[in-house]
């Protein structure tokens, strides 16, 4: 970016970031005003539908107790003094057709009598409820109603009490319990939390286990006392509300509050004195508004990327119209340098390839040269092998004459098929020495040599030079499938120089001995070349390969270093051991072809 921009990048930056501050705010404030509004008028439902439901479970009991008073046989029964088994027998049957929790009676003093859960271990008969204000306000000949914690059952209940009257007279009371654990969970809603008050602001059911028994507003001494001495939750005086607190102006009408932790509604008192708190965490209402403002940032982010990128689109193609000029002026500046050194490029790179060509043809030259100067060293048994034929075929002719003179034509016969096996003998040696000298016209480095016919042709051409020397040549067996890539003249070329180093290195020997063996695996072909000669010192084994040196007064040097460049141009390798005691091996290592390759 250049500089002339940098001003007006830090004014829409700054714009940015106060549009942006700005606009976070807004939506902060607004989506929290409105989180708590939503959550307000949730929490009034949730508390009005809990509200219901608890009612409406209640009012199924409600008339049970004063139905029941009226049975005649509940009176008879306080007159009486009749069967229990009957009286427990009855209240089951009233308890499993009413689905109430328990039903039981009580005499004029509180004892119950008989009670539907006869049978369990937590049974009410004989147990004394006269100091619960259910049985304190029936027995004064009202309908009674009362929530607490069974003594008995350690379970939470609801309590509706009638009087059972008898010629105007008191005789006991029937009490109908409803459980209160169903409705517990019945009432909880899905994303808040609930706390159903008494009529002293103690929470007797709540979704949260450790708010129940909590009051939420300060209780007198002569309540808790009251509270105490009732049982109504235990022998223990309900503790504060680790959480919420209620007013102490706040009346018996609905209410919205707002607590350190928690968005409160609170309903309004209803006929059974019962109050439904519904909560709401606060952090859920800031998770939301977190979301909406998260929502903004990404919103006004991808606008602002937009602006950005529009801005930036205007400044670059201002900024590319002016690169443009410079650059056409530039490319019109630099095309006359760069054109001229493309065509010194171009001259150089002809003049590498004409190189490279030169090379190539010098190392074929060089090749060749080595070859032509190996059969110079070997024209003496080249000559004596030709020569001898040649002799013997002046002989056959000679005596063929003079058959012929005395009319001995089946002489004359036998000596032609001599002399045309000579002629055989004649041509194969000069053909053996026209395909070793034959120069190579390609490049193609794909070829295939069979090692059994490269190392005969090779012995062959040395057999001569080998026997005038006095050297004992031994080929170890060779399959006639074995087939290496490379060229079989250059392979032979190979062979013929390293076998006549040998002999040159034992000459005079007298039990000089050179040894041609073949290995191979699955990759790999193995020809060696060892002698018994008298070998090379260690200092100059690692410089045998040089160019143009050479442990021989007669010799160029170069032998073994055309010998090693043809065999590596092949992928393969050729290496020198000394052996022990006396002696060389040289082996030549070839990547083998299999019949599919070949």
């Amino acid at each position: 970016m250049s500089v002339s921009n940098r001003p007006s990048l830090r004014r829409f930056v700054l714009l940015a970031t106060l549009l942006g501050v700005a606009g976070l705010l807004v939506t902060h404030f607004s989506a929290s005003h409105y989180l708590e509004k939503k959550w307000a008028s949730t929490l009034k439902n949730y508390s009005e539908r809990a509200t219901q439901q608890i009612a409406s479970e209640l009012a199924k009991f409600e008339q049970i107790p004063k139905l029941l008073s009226h049975d005649p046989r509940l009176a008879a029964y306080l007159t009486e003094q009749g069967d229990q088994s009957a009286l427990n027998r009855l209240l089951a049957d009233w308890s499993q057709q009413t689905l109430a929790d328990t039903i039981y009676l009580h005499d004029r003093n509180g004892l119950v009598l008989g009670s539907s859960n006869y049978q369990q271990d937590d049974s009410f008969v004989g147990e004394n409820f006269s100091f619960r204000p259910y049985f304190m306000t029936a027995i004064q000949g009202e309908i009674a109603r009362y929530v607490a914690l069974g003594i008995r059952s350690n379970k939470r209940g609801y309590f509706y009490s009638a009087p059972i009257w008898h010629a105007d007279e008191i005789l006991g009371v029937i009490t109908v319990k409803v459980s209160l654990e169903a409705l517990e969970e019945t009432i909880a809603p899905e994303r808040a939390d609930i706390m159903v008050l008494d009529e002293n602001q103690v929470a007797f059911l709540s979704n949260h286990p450790r708010w129940r028994y909590t009051a939420l507003a300060p209780i007198d001494e002569q309540r808790i006392a009251q509270i105490v001495q009732n049982q109504q939750y235990g022998l223990q005086a309900p503790a504060a509300h680790p959480d919420i607190q209620l007013p102490l102006h706040l009346g018996p009408e609905a209410a919205a509050l707002m607590a350190a932790r928690y968005q409160v509604f609170i309903s309004a008192s209803n006929e059974n004195g019962f109050r439904v708190v519904t909560l709401a965490p606060h952090q859920q209402r800031i998770l939301a508004a977190l979301q909406a403002d998260t929502i903004f940032l990404l919103i006004f982010g991808l606008i602002t990327l937009i602006a950005f990128a529009w801005r930036q689109t205007l400044t670059n193609k201002q900024q590319l119209a002016r690169l443009n000029a410079e650059l056409e002026q530039k490319v019109t500046q630099r095309t006359e340098v760069l054109s001229q050194a493309n065509s010194q490029l171009q001259q150089t790179i002809i003049q590498y390839e004409k190189s490279q060509q030169e090379l190539k043809q010098t190392q074929q030259e060089l090749t060749q040269a080595a070859k032509l100067a190996l059969l110079g060293e070997l024209s003496a048994s080249i000559n004596h092998e030709i020569n001898q034929p040649l002799a013997a075929l002046r002989t056959y002719t000679e005596n063929s004459q003079k058959l012929l003179a005395m009319d001995k034509i089946d002489l004359v016969k036998g000596n032609l098929e001599q002399m045309l096996e000579l002629n055989q003998t004649i041509h194969e040696v000069i053909a053996r020495l026209k395909v070793f000298t034959r120069k190579s016209t390609t490049d193609d480095r794909r070829y295939c040599a069979n090692l059994h016919d490269s190392v005969h042709n090779a012995t062959r051409i040395l057999s001569n030079k080998l026997i005038k020397s006095g050297v004992t040549l031994k080929v170890e067996p060779i399959l006639t499938t074995l087939a290496a890539n490379i060229h079989h003249v250059e392979l032979e070329q190979v062979l013929i120089n390293l076998i006549h180093n040998a002999a040159q290195a034992m000459d005079g020997q007298a039990d000089a001995q050179i040894v041609v063996e073949c290995h191979h695996d699955s990759d790999w072909c193995q020809l060696s070349v060892a002698d018994n000669g008298p070998g090379v010192e260690k200092q100059k084994l690692a410089h045998l390969f040089d160019p143009f040196y050479t442990t021989k007064p007669e010799g160029l040097g170069l032998g073994l270093t055309i010998s090693r460049r043809i065999i590596e141009s092949y992928q393969g390798s050729l290496e020198v051991q000394a052996r022990s005691p006396l002696g060389m091996r040289f082996t030549i290592r070839l990547p083998r072809l299999l019949p599919t390759q070949e």
